[in-house]
This record gives structure tokens, sequence and C-alpha cells, in this order.
């Protein structure tokens, strides 16, 4: 039985076991045994929101994914007392930098179109502000940046499509970065 504790509650639990690269707890291990990796069984685990979060990650639990492979279990998890909430606007055309700090990313809302008038207006003709009932939530951000430390993406039709020509639009982003944790064991 492994044990996750946080600071403040455990929100889920991510366990990987098997093999997924050729370096992780590879040390002394012969090459044929670290060759294989493609076999990884997965398990999702969501707390109770206490503060440690007890489960089971063994063979007879999470089966051989991969039999003459040396595998090792690999566990990440949230803790919902340590994670920032951030947001940021990109005109279009702009980039969009998202960055977390020793944090990961992870996307929480993404839209790209225009909602307002007031937002990304400065120098753009009336004509191209009228239209504040084109949107479209983008799941293409989250694709790319989760996960990540920092990510950009490119606020633009070629990347987004076009919900409303002749409507100057903009990315909105809305992200948590939230501390990832990485045990290994073997």
């Amino acid at each position: 039985i492994s044990l996750v504790t946080c600071e403040g509650s455990v929100s889920h639990i991510r366990a990987i076991y098997g093999r997924t690269d050729h370096t992780t707890c590879s040390d002394g291990i012969p090459d044929d045994q670290t060759r294989k990796t493609d076999c990884a069984t997965r398990a999702d685990l969501v707390c109770d929101g206490e503060s440690e979060c007890p489960f089971v990650a063994s063979s007879s639990v999470l089966g051989d994914p991969c039999v003459g492979t040396f595998k090792y279990l690999e566990v990440k998890y949230v803790c919902e007392s340590e994670f920032i909430e951030k947001s940021l606007v990109a005109c279009e055309g702009a980039v969009a930098r998202l960055h977390c700090e020793g944090q990961a990313i992870y996307v929480t809302s993404a839209s790209y179109g225009r909602t307002n008038k007031k937002t990304c207006s400065a120098g753009r003709p009336a004509d191209q502000l009228e239209n504040t009932e084109c949107y479209t939530y983008r799941e293409e951000v989250g694709e790319r940046c989760n996960g990540k430390q920092w990510c950009k993406v490119r606020a633009s039709n070629y990347v987004f499509g076009n919900p409303c020509y002749g409507t100057y639009k903009y990315l909105e982003v809305e992200y948590i970065c939230y501390g990832e944790f990485r045990l290994s064991l073997h």
C-alpha cells in the first residue's frame, strides 16, 4: 500500500505502472529489460478530500503490462491547496504565453472570438468590435499545454478557425498552476 499526502487535500491520483521510457529506473538493469517502452497500465483514483490518500499499486492489482520488462510505478497527484489560478488574453495575431514557475499547467477554459467591445479594442474600427456573441470554446490550448511548465499558442484563425468573419477576435485562457509530483518506485 502506498500513501500520498498533502498539506491540503489530495484531489486525484494518476498511477502508471510499466515502462514508458528507457531511462527511468534503468541503472544496473540489462538493456533487454528496458527496451520495451510502450507497456503501461494506467489507473486514475479520486480521493475524498483528505490530506492522506492510500492506494494499492502492484502487479496483482494492476496486472503485468509487459512480461520480461523491468517496470516502475509513476504517481502524479494534485494537492488542492497547492494551485494558483491564472488567466490571460491574447489579441488576434499575438502569442499567448502560459507559464507556471516550478509547477504544471492545467487549462480550465479557453475561448476564441469576442464577448465584449472593450477587450483588444485599441485602434480597431467600431465595425470590427460590434459582434460580441461570436466565440468558440477550444480544447487545443489544453491539448498543447497541459502538464507543461510553459507553453505558447498563437491567437489566430489558422489555429482556432474563424467563428465570426470581419470581427477582431482574441483568445481568452483560464488555467491553474499545480504541484506535480513524481514518485518512482521499483
